[in-house]
């Protein structure tokens, strides 16, 4: 099993998107994910797209529980 997994364009995308419609912070977004603010920042910026799986996984979990909102 990998633990890295890739975050593509389309993902960093909606998870800029989803941040800005609820207008929380880089910060506020680490506090649910568990992600540093550093790293939501690179990713939304498309400079960093290998992650550790616990982290993909997070923010993944993160956009599926804000869809259902």
């Amino acid at each position: 099993m990998s633990t890295y997994k890739i975050i593509d364009n389309q993902m960093a995308e909606s998870l800029l998107i989803r941040r800005r419609q609820q207008s929380i912070t880089l910060a506020d977004m680490a506090k649910k994910t568990g992600v540093t603010r550093d790293v939501l920042s690179q990713i939304e910026r498309g400079k960093k797209q290998v992650v550790q799986a616990r982290v993909f996984s997070s923010l993944n979990d993160w956009l599926l529980q804000e869809e259902k909102k």
